[in-house]
């Protein structure tokens, strides 16, 4: 089953709040930071499978099998990217989100 942007949005932005959260950040205050947070694929621009991650201006380009940065880079949280894709399950969903965009062209 493929699932929507919207979820993959949504799931990151939370695990950027949780990451960049300590006793010196206000959770708040980090969840504003994403508000325009967007995650994208565009298998006619890299045949690989990847997302684009893009907040405000800022895009960086990961390669969704092994984490890789392919391009890009939205800051500090770059290197989150990453680690979110070590999520359980979080890379599968993507990779079936994947096959059925690919599908699609």
């Amino acid at each position: 089953m493929a699932y929507t942007f919207n979820r993959y949005e949504n799931m990151l932005k939370e695990y950027l709040v949780d990451e960049g959260s300590d006793a010196h950040n206000k959770m708040g205050d980090n969840q504003a930071r994403y508000n325009n947070l967007k995650v994208l694929m565009d298998p006619g621009k890299i045949k690989a499978p990847h997302i684009i991650v893009r907040i405000g201006i800022s895009e960086v380009i990961v390669a969704i099998e092994d984490g890789e940065i392919i391009s890009g880079s939205i800051g500090a949280d770059t290197r989150y990217i990453p680690k979110w894709l070590n999520k359980t399950g979080v890379r599968q969903e993507l990779m079936q989100t994947w096959a059925g965009i690919e599908g699609m062209n």
